[in-house]
């Protein structure tokens, strides 16, 4: 394997990761939501790049 392929799966483990971590401790203003993109990134890790970009629209604002 590349260096470069290592440092890609790396880079999307990461980035996974943050998801599911932001996701658990994240507080969603629908509780289905948040059941909803647990399973979603569980079993489809390519959403957590989508969870990201919806992030702000998902999670209570904090004040």
């Amino acid at each position: 394997m590349s260096n470069i392929t290592i440092a890609i799966i790396v880079l999307f483990l990461v980035f996974w990761l943050y998801s599911v971590i932001s996701i658990l401790t994240g507080e969603f203003v629908d509780k289905k939501q948040k059941v909803f993109w647990v399973i979603g990134i569980i079993f489809v890790p390519f959403l957590a790049f989508f969870y990201v970009f919806m992030k702000k629209k998902l999670l209570v604002k904090s004040q």
